[in-house]
């Protein structure tokens, strides 16, 4: 790869963050974008509404986060065409964390032994973690954009 070149992913992120419209500063100095604060109020409620929707299962903020984590690995890995996006790899002490033995006992997440690393652990998302992921997701996408 050339030293002007770029991955497809990052192009894709510089893009999207050049479409964020610039701020302006208010009197009292603070950043002002395009939401306002009744808009973020609406938002944050909607979230946490959709997310007992998508997720009725109680879950700590550790675990969802784990999920995202989770979700975008996989899709920058497809970007960047992986031969297996899917699976993440963990020590088996990592695997060992609350965050994932709740998303494992909750059936959100599968645990698997490295074939290649007895020491290594592979995790996926299931397939009913991951459909609720997408339509979170794309939920609060065309929620946002319709702000």
């Amino acid at each position: 790869m050339s030293g002007n070149a770029s991955l497809p992913f990052l192009e894709s992120i510089r893009q999207q963050v050049a479409q964020i419209p610039a701020g302006s500063h208010t009197e009292d100095g603070l950043l002002r974008t395009g939401i306002d604060f009744f808009s973020a109020a609406r938002i944050f409620v909607t979230f946490k509404v959709k997310l007992a929707e998508h997720f009725p299962e109680a879950m700590p903020d550790e675990t969802f986060d784990f999920l995202v984590d989770l979700m975008v690995h996989e899709w920058l890995s497809r970007r960047i065409g992986a031969q297996r996006p899917a699976e993440l790899g963990l020590s088996r002490s990592a695997s060992l964390s609350p965050r994932i033995q709740h998303a494992l006992a909750l059936g959100l997440i599968a645990l698997e032994m490295d074939p290649a690393a007895d020491d290594l652990r592979i995790v996926t998302l299931t397939r009913s973690a991951r459909a609720r992921l997408n339509v979170f997701f794309d939920y609060m996408a065309s929620y946002i954009s319709a702000l």
